[in-house]
């Protein structure tokens, strides 16, 4: 059955309902969670909240697999995760997360080990990249509440006016 709203965790995807901590961003700005998971529209739930709603900066949930960090450029700290992305450093599994412009594009990096050519946007086909964020099983999106683009813009609108 249907799960109802009043036994979801507070970091419960605001459009469907999903809460595992591996799979959910934090919007800094409207202060609501959202998941990374598609459901029946075009982008992830997270990355359709972002652009409709105008914002951009986010933080991973304490319990997901890189812990409760701010995605942000290590080297400026640009927060605009639609400019936000990632050089794999050679040395070690380090990620580092960079701005496309001007951090990645500069050429005073070529002294920390890294290759700029490499850079990657951390959104790509319109959700955060799985290692970021875990994409719900199947089994957990058809679960979730089933929620149309329509009613997404319905609810961002509610949103907007309180």
């Amino acid at each position: 059955g249907a799960m109802g709203t009043k036994d979801l965790p507070i970091h419960a995807c605001s459009y469907c309902g999903i809460h595992d901590p591996a799979c959910v961003v934090y919007c800094n700005t409207s202060k609501k969670w959202f998941c990374n998971g598609r459901g029946n529209t075009s982008g992830s739930h997270i990355v359709n909240h972002l652009v409709r709603a105008k914002c951009k900066e986010v933080t991973l949930h304490k319990d997901g697999p890189l812990g409760e960090t701010v995605l942000e450029c290590y080297n400026c700290g640009c927060r605009n995760v639609f400019l936000l992305g990632f050089i794999p450093a050679k040395a070690d599994s380090v990620v580092v997360l960079l701005c496309r412009q001007p951090c990645a594009s500069q050429s005073s990096l070529k002294d920390i080990n890294w290759d700029s050519s490499q850079w990657q946007p951390l959104i790509q086909d319109r959700c955060f990249l799985s290692w970021l964020v875990k994409i719900p099983s199947e089994q957990e999106q058809l679960r979730a509440r089933q929620i149309t683009a329509q009613q997404i813009n319905k609810l961002e609108e509610l949103w907007k006016e309180n």
